[in-house]
């Protein structure tokens, strides 16, 4: 396939996919919308099939189904492409926070992360089915209902395809600069929950035992684990308790964010958490904690070099400037490069504030980032060294 027909095609349907993108962001699919997600689940299922993909449905009882969409190719060769149906925005945000086209820059709640990319993959596609006459790779196309909320109804399904795949081609959003991602931090859950003995903060406060004060010595622990050198990090994103001002807590909790690089690295972390957990810091509290390992990191691995040397020639051959970053989110690619298999992250269109109510697409990199997964899809097939 040629770089310029492939993009002059892509750009000449420029319209259609942002029409696309209009109808998805007009339907709320949070991650607790399940009757959202699966809507936008049967619309990509059914521009599949029209494109020759068979579509099997992962039926979920409380979040979104999973779609798995296969097509056989004319080489030995198989590339799967990963993407989810979800968003982190609540119902009501398809209204709240509609699509908007302001000059080259569209909003609207998931317009990026991953609406628009669900549209450019289904365009990349056909693409290749209009103009491209070589060899051709059995395609997957792998989509979560829950990636949002950490894949727990996934992941076997995800490590699963990612062994059965020669590459992984993960179509989340480009970053805002228009580099792909070549690596991103695994990532943990940890959960605290204290209980210890109420009591009048005026009359009687020694009678009381602080849950509040033993989740704060937690947390300020906790924290002197985080090395931004080595790239750990432990974040307290939420913390309550307690039932009035004047009253010693009975109760507390609180939510933390792990992050690190390496499988060494939360090794070392969740041991050093579960040592400093093992004791309580303020006498009579009584401390429960859920520890969850949730993705491992995403790491180059054997045939990576190859897969980012094709794609730097396929952006080149493009005119797009090629840029790669180290990403501190986790996406379902996370468990495929685990799992041995070369995984390219990124490859949807660009733009930025993704989980926000700023997030923007920049429509132009639309039909360019359809583009290039069009291009590498088959370039992968056309260069098949194994």
């Amino acid at each position: 396939m040629e770089a310029k027909k492939a993009l002059e095609f892509l750009k000449n349907h420029a319209d259609d996919m942002v029409h696309d993108v209009a109808e998805l962001v007009a339907i709320d699919s949070g991650s607790y919308c399940k009757e959202g997600i699966d809507r936008i689940g049967d619309m990509v299922a059914e521009k599949l099939s029209g494109l020759g993909f068979s579509v099997e449905t992962v039926v979920q009882e409380r979040f979104g189904n999973h779609r798995i969409a296969r097509r056989e190719g004319t080489v030995p060769l198989s590339v799967l492409l990963i993407g989810h149906l979800d968003t982190v925005f609540p119902a009501g945000s398809a209204a709240s926070i509609p699509f908007t086209v302001d000059g080259d820059r569209a909003t609207g709640a998931g317009v990026l992360d991953m609406k628009s990319c669900l549209v450019a993959t289904i365009y990349a596609l056909k693409a290749i089915d209009v103009l491209h006459q070589g060899a051709i790779p059995k395609i997957t196309v792998l989509l979560i209902g829950d990636e949002e909320i950490g894949s727990e109804t996934a992941r076997d399904l995800i490590i699963r395809e990612g062994k059965e795949a020669d590459y992984a081609l993960v179509i989340e959003g480009a970053r805002a600069n228009g580099a792909v991602v070549v690596e991103r931090k695994g990532t943990g859950f940890l959960d605290l929950m204290a209980k210890g003995r109420a009591a009048h903060a005026g009359n009687e406060p020694e009678v009381g035992r602080s849950a509040v004060d033993e989740i704060a010595a937690k947390i300020l622990k906790l924290r002197q684990l985080q090395d931004l050198e080595t790239g750990t990090t432990v974040t307290a994103g939420q913390m309550g308790g307690g039932t009035a001002r004047n009253v010693v807590a009975e109760e507390a909790w609180a939510k933390i964010d792990l992050r690190f690089r390496t499988m060494e690295a939360q090794k070392q972390l969740f041991e050093s958490i579960e040592t400093i957990l093992a004791k309580s810091d303020v006498e009579g509290v009584q401390l429960e904690y859920n520890l969850i390992f949730n993705r491992p990191p995403l790491n180059r691995v054997s045939g990576s070099e190859r897969l980012e040397q094709l794609t730097e020639e396929v952006m080149t051959e493009l005119g797009i400037p090629y840029r790669t970053a180290v990403a501190g989110g986790a996406s379902d690619g996370n468990f495929t490069a685990a799992a041995g298999t070369p995984t390219l992250d990124g490859l949807g269109p660009v733009g930025g504030m993704m989980c926000s109510p700023e997030e923007y697409l920049d429509i132009h990199s639309l039909p360019e980032r359809a583009a290039v997964q069009a291009l590498l899809i088959t370039r992968l097939a056309e260069n098949d060294n194994r």
